[in-house]
């Protein structure tokens, strides 16, 4: 397997230990069983000459969280909710990443940064949910 699923897969095992996410995507999955929900998805790569024998490579990964304000009207609270709901888990997911910047000492990680893009709302089948992007840059070394 190579590097881009191996650290993928860790990402996925770091982010389903967050007590306040429901459940963990490796794909952007159309129906989430629960949430709130994460989708990690491969976002980028970038490559540049390190030594005679390194090169330097930063993979992007970008994780989709999700909560969930559905479709009844009746529910005065589910916009407060599904707020709360998304600012916790981010500030997890955050706290989680930075606080393991290696991803328990994996081989290909020299260390990782995660970032806040653009919240906003997203319409999936089931309704409508809050969303919250989170940028992953992993740096990593390269043996040539």
């Amino acid at each position: 397997m190579g590097a881009i699923k191996l650290i993928k897969q860790a990402i996925i095992t770091k982010l389903s230990a967050v007590s306040t996410l429901n459940k963990v995507y490796a794909y952007e999955k159309k129906n989430p069983a629960g949430f709130p929900a994460a989708f990690v998805t491969f976002a980028s790569s970038d490559n540049e000459f390190f030594s005679t024998a390194e090169n330097k490579r930063v993979f992007g990964y970008r994780i989709l969280v999700l909560a969930q304000i559905g479709q009844d009207i009746g529910n005065a609270d589910r916009l407060e909710k599904a707020e709360e709901a998304i600012q916790d888990v981010t500030a997890d997911v955050l706290d989680k990443m930075d606080s393991n910047i290696t991803l328990d000492g994996n081989t290909q990680v020299v260390f990782v940064e995660a970032t806040i893009g653009e919240p906003g709302y997203v319409e999936y089948e089931g309704g409508w949910a809050r969303s919250s992007e989170i940028t992953v840059r992993v740096h990593s070394i390269y043996l040539v």
